[in-house]
């Protein structure tokens, strides 16, 4: 518990390099920090829960359930939301940059760079007709370009895909904070939750971030005790 509450710059968290799917609860770190404390949260969460045995009863799904089903959205999203980075760097690259043409205006100033017809078609009293007809021309042909280019690497269907997945685990996640506890770890659970949703890089310095935190911090601490309920 000696870990400082002090601001810090953090890499962005995601819960899936840690091993949360494939490392056990006894592989976690002895002393909890502010770097690890969301990542080894949902490590020890995610061994309790699947280590437990199926429900049997009737009834609305438990937190652990919901939670578990919401940490694999969650990190689906981190993954789709990378792959959609490396899209949109490839599309750009490919293309140099999104479609637009650069319209000399005026001599000796920056040319005016246009991404809409409309901007081009604002220009028209100051660069005359068959220039606004040139410029559209080529930013047609531009757009042509991206879509084409589009189609071929996947961008715009990797971004629908990130967007259904931000919702699916939006919706997850709103019903795990929603739902009653019944454990000591799920509301450790509730707490991880809404942690990555509100202040995944722990930047929030101010209540009552912090003193989540430490909540959080010893509720999983407690788990260690052999006389705690679980």
């Amino acid at each position: 518990m000696a870990d400082s509450e002090n601001s810090r710059t953090l890499p962005e968290i995601s819960i899936e390099n840690s091993g949360t799917t494939s490392g056990k609860a006894d592989d976690a770190p002895t002393i909890i920090t502010r770097r690890n404390l969301l990542s080894n949260t949902a490590r020890v969460l995610h061994q309790r829960f699947t280590d437990m045995p199926p429900r049997t009863e009737r009834g609305p799904a438990p937190v652990r359930e919901i939670w578990l089903h919401w940490l694999s959205l969650h990190q689906q999203h981190l993954r789709q939301s990378r792959r959609v980075r490396k899209l949109s760097d490839r599309l750009l690259r490919d293309l140099d940059g999104y479609p637009s043409v650069a319209i000399d205006v005026l001599e000796g100033e920056p040319p005016y760079v246009a991404t809409t017809y409309a901007e081009i078609r604002h220009l028209s009293s100051r660069i005359g007709a068959r220039r606004v007809d040139a410029a559209r021309s080529k930013l047609r042909q531009r757009r042509r370009a991206w879509k084409k280019a589009d189609a071929r690497i996947g961008y715009s269907a990797a971004v629908r895909r990130e967007r259904d997945l931000d919702r699916s685990a939006g919706i997850s996640a709103n019903v795990v904070l929603l739902m009653p506890p019944s454990s000591l770890m799920e509301v450790a659970a509730k707490f991880h939750c809404l942690l990555v949703l509100h202040d995944p890089q722990l930047r929030h310095k101010h209540e009552p971030w912090p003193q989540l935190r430490r909540m959080l911090r010893e509720l999983v601490e407690l788990r260690q005790r052999p006389d705690c309920e679980r």
